[in-house]
């Protein structure tokens, strides 16, 4: 885990949380973009495989799942599971793909439609749901570095540890970056 050491813990200043609040506003527009009456069967359509935005989206919550894995498994487990966790995701997203896809072509002459493009709409809706909570979170209690170190952090909590002693993970959009400059500011 690319990791910042916060050892005064150091909380997030105003342009931290507003940032990650303006993060939140996307991922829950993003999240409402993509559910609506149809649900997963919006993504049946094989129109949506030659759209560049839903590949972006696609691969985005994919590295962001993996990295939330590393971070959950960091404060369930330790440091050196959660590298063998986030391994295990990804081969599990490998099988679980590769599954979905024979299924439908077997059942239904396609790799692309159910179940594999539901498949890859509840992961989307799941990991952006996951993102706006951890966006909220760090802007409430001021978690440094990537968003998704709020969730050691009350898994440190829940524990009744002290979650000061965490460590700010770096950020694939480079929150921790401000994070630093505020910090310096003080």
């Amino acid at each position: 885990m690319n990791a910042m050491k916060h050892p005064d813990n150091t909380r997030t200043g105003p342009v931290g949380r507003i940032v990650r609040l303006g993060f939140a506003s996307a991922a829950a527009l993003t999240v409402a973009s993509i559910v609506d009456a149809r649900g997963s069967a919006r993504f049946r359509d094989p129109h949506i495989l030659t759209e560049p935005s839903a590949w972006f989206l696609h691969g985005l919550m994919l590295t962001v799942f993996v990295m939330l894995v590393g971070a959950v498994s960091a404060g369930l487990v330790g440091d050196r599971l959660a590298r063998r966790a986030q391994v295990a995701s990804i081969v599990a997203i490998v099988v679980a793909v590769g599954v979905a896809g024979a299924f439908g072509y077997c059942s239904h002459g396609s790799v692309w439609g159910f179940p594999l493009s539901d498949l890859v709409w509840y992961f989307d809706v799941f990991v952006l749901a996951a993102e706006v909570a951890a966006f909220i979170g760090a802007v409430v209690l001021g978690t440094p570095g990537c968003e998704i170190g709020v969730w050691p952090e009350l898994i440190s909590r829940a524990r009744g540890e002290k979650a000061g002693q965490m460590e700010g993970l770096a950020c694939i959009v480079g929150i921790h970056l401000i994070d630093r400059w505020e910090a310096q500011r003080r």
